[in-house]
């Protein structure tokens, strides 16, 4: 067992913090909001997400210019996931005193606890499909061979196959990934170990090569994934498993969409910046001012006018811009509101729900991105647009009356 002293020990030696990781970790995104954008696409369609585990136990991760061999996707940790971007060094150990997972206890052979689950169903087009993934430990490599031998797992169940199986093997074996499989001294050609490295990027002092977990399915039909990572014996010493953006046929490039809402008050502009997986931001306000901030604070103008305020995001691939016109040192409720409308949900899947904010009517033109329109015509008040039969993707809605044009970016699922 692992001893107090030891523990103890542990805990009282130097923290040795990066000054800046190259393993971008973000907990502002919801479950859903993850899977349906990296795994919604014409093989499979994710519905009834969920997860479950410590309160900062899931996020979004950008890896690329790390050794994970990931470029971005959903990580999963049995501790406090923030912790894992950082130097060997620092040692990720977190407590959340928070359940453990019976099957994954299988797995693992003792108790488990602090376990980091993520379920949904997945309706599917291809008869195999592969989850990318690398899976890593504190663990590594003092506790190799004993009960402490965290694991995580990618449980599949539904038509074709008998009750419920983890595609999460080591390669051309019965055994599961965990600690006790994949290690210095076990199927060595898949381990990783951190410590040698000496990297600044990532606190894990092991982890796998990027490995699949290969799903074989019934066209048309509809399966449960369960994925889960778990402390084995006791709830320290961090675990978490990185999967990539890549998996289930999507894409490795990942666009990082540049989505704002403002408001005017006066000479002053307030800005909520809605774009995701980006991990750099550029302002422009129009007047000579810029900045870097994710979240700006309120921007106040020395003098009334039209001004563009301009966003660019970027991230290990690629970039977007979005730009909005607006007039300041104007008095008023309608005038303050830069964008007038409201759509809900967006992204969305079928039916768009339109509110508008002003008495006033507009017209309206949806065009994909090359400017090919696919629908017109009149909004006042609320209106709701049928678009299940379009192809997925990112299309613009304009509307515009005899003073203004508005132009809202939609994500079509």
């Amino acid at each position: 067992m692992k001893t107090l002293p030891v523990l103890a020990g542990l805990l009282s030696l130097p923290v040795l913090l990066a000054s800046q990781s190259n393993l971008f970790i973000d907990t502002s995104y919801t479950a859903e909001q993850m899977v349906m954008d990296f795994f919604d696409n014409p093989l499979v369609t994710p519905s009834n997400i969920t997860f479950n585990g410590g309160p900062v136990s899931m996020a979004f991760f950008e890896g690329a210019n790390t050794d994970l061999g990931l470029p971005a996707g959903i990580v999963l940790s049995s501790g406090d996931v923030t912790h894992l971007a950082d130097s060997v060094g620092y040692f990720a150990s977190t407590a959340f005193m928070t359940p453990g997972d019976p099957a994954l206890t299988l797995l693992g052979g003792f108790q488990t606890f602090d376990a980091a689950l993520l379920e949904f169903d997945l309706e599917v087009q291809e008869d195999t499909l592969d989850f990318t993934y690398v899976f890593g430990s504190e663990e590594y490599p003092e506790w190799v061979g004993s009960s402490f031998n965290d694991v995580f797992a990618f449980f599949l169940s539904g038509p074709g196959i008998a009750d419920t199986i983890n595609i999460a093997m080591v390669p051309d074996s019965p055994d599961p990934v965990a600690i006790n499989t994949v290690n210095f001294m076990s199927n060595t050609q898949y381990f990783v170990d951190n410590e040698v490295l000496g990297s600044s990027d990532i606190a894990l002092d092991g982890f796998t090569t990027p490995l699949p977990a290969t799903g074989v399915f019934i066209p048309g039909e509809t399966y449960h994934v369960k994925i889960g990572v778990t402390d084995v014996g006791d709830g320290v010493f961090d675990s978490g498993v990185f999967i990539s953006v890549g998996s289930l046929g999507g894409s490795d490039s990942l666009l990082p969409p540049a989505i704002f809402e403002l408001v005017v008050d006066g000479n002053a502009v307030s800005l909520t910046n809605e774009s995701r997986y980006a991990t750099s931001w550029y302002w422009n306000f129009g007047d000579g001012v810029t900045t870097n901030e994710r979240h700006p604070d309120p921007h106040v103008y020395a003098e009334a006018g039209l001004y563009t305020v301009t966003l660019i995001t970027q991230n290990y691939c690629c970039s977007d811009t979005f730009q909005v016109e607006v007039q300041v040192g104007l008095v008023g409720t309608e005038e303050a509101l830069v964008k007038p409308f409201r759509l809900q949900p967006n992204p969305v899947d079928d039916l768009l729900h339109i509110q508008l904010m002003l008495t006033d009517r507009f017209e309206y033109a949806l065009t994909d991105l090359n400017g090919r329109q696919i629908g017109q015509g009149e909004l006042h008040g609320s209106q709701t647009l049928q678009l299940g039969a379009l192809e997925p993707g990112l299309y613009l809605l304009s509307l515009w009356n005899d003073e203004r044009v508005y132009t809202e970016k939609l994500w079509v699922r």
